[in-house]
């Protein structure tokens, strides 16, 4: 491939990573395919790029394919890794997702987005001592984090500890006053 060439497939891809940043994801689907197909473009970040952004436009299918590919040319992506995880937890396919999350922390493993992901898995797959045992190590990292709040509230709710569901419903949104007695609701 000459010089030109490449400058002027890097600056495709250029484009295409703009579209994307810029939430012109139907654009940046178009340009992606275009630059794979006709160029021959084979490098994980064009797939990684078009599988992101078929997960953001909800094609479930293409998404998870692209991302896929993304993952055979490149297996220590986090972002391709958490992106096929999130890919197959929207399509309820909650044990798959756990394997891709537990080898995306592999990667990263302070990830907070992940983390939660994960936990919210096991609650889906009613495993709720894992989700417990994942929102916490969340609230280790972050102790303020709303989303491992909410998903202990639920949890806690769901099983009949009211107080400590609402305790925790509280942290996530700073709406509830408790006292030994009482709760009550702050407008």
């Amino acid at each position: 491939m000459k010089n030109d060439d490449k400058n002027f497939i890097l600056k495709k891809k250029q484009e295409a990573y703009s579209l994307f940043k810029n939430y012109n994801f139907p654009k940046a689907i178009k340009l992606l395919n275009k630059i794979i197909l006709e160029d021959n473009v084979t490098d994980s970040a064009c797939f990684f790029l078009l599988g992101t952004s078929y997960l953001h436009e909800k094609e479930l299918e293409l998404a998870e394919n692209n991302l896929k590919i993304s993952m055979k040319l490149n297996n220590k992506f986090y972002d391709t890794i958490h992106n096929l995880g999130v890919v197959t937890q929207l399509k309820s396919n909650y044990d798959e997702a756990i394997n891709f999350f537990y080898k995306a922390l592999e990667l990263n493993p302070k990830s907070l987005g992940t983390l939660n992901q994960l936990a919210e898995c096991y609650e889906k797959s009613k495993s709720f001592d894992n989700a417990k045992k994942f929102y916490n190590k969340t609230l280790e990292i972050d102790k303020n984090n709303k989303i491992a709040f909410k998903g202990l509230a639920r949890i806690y709710l769901k099983f009949g500890y009211h107080k400590q569901g609402l305790e925790y419903f509280q942290k996530s949104s700073g709406l509830l006053r408790f006292t030994e007695k009482e709760f009550k609701i702050i407008t």
